[in-house]
């Protein structure tokens, strides 16, 4: 489902189009592009989700043919970009989340972020191992005094 407008007459400066892209940690994400003579703002909802998807996934407007393009994208807090993003993005980290750039010579139909990490999922995985593992390594411990005292 899509909500937003499209296409909508402004005037901007330079030969270009600018496209921002955002993934909230609800499922949705928003788009905006601007360039000369055209402006859309979007944002579109996810599908019921029959089972856990594997990816982020946001369509791009039509962006008039023959513009250079310059991409961002934001990822929610905690998740991390996969290295098969499509299309190919350079990642920083700015506060807590992940920005994706790119120079492209046209828009993508979509930006797709595949089996996207949950760092924060990961950190409590992490943590349970290191936590279990010291539990074992304590019992065992305590097994092995009681065999040895006189």
């Amino acid at each position: 489902m899509v909500v937003g407008g499209c296409c909508l007459p402004v005037s901007a400066s330079g030969a270009g189009a600018q496209i921002r892209v955002e993934f909230l940690p609800d499922g949705r994400c928003t788009v905006s592009a601007i360039g000369e003579g055209f402006h859309s703002n979007l944002t579109y909802l996810p599908q019921a989700k029959a089972s856990p998807t594997t990816e982020l996934r946001c369509a791009i407007p039509p962006v008039p043919d023959g513009l250079q393009v310059d991409l961002t994208v934001m990822l929610p807090r905690g998740v991390a970009p996969s290295s098969d993003d499509s299309p190919h993005l350079s990642w920083i980290e700015r506060d807590s989340r992940w920005i994706g750039t790119a120079s492209l010579p046209t828009a993508p139909t979509v930006v797709r972020i595949p089996e996207a990490g949950n760092r924060a999922l990961l950190r409590w995985i992490v943590l349970g191992a290191a936590v279990a593992l010291a539990g074992i390594l304590i019992v065992v411990g305590v097994r092995k005094r009681a065999k040895f005292t006189p």
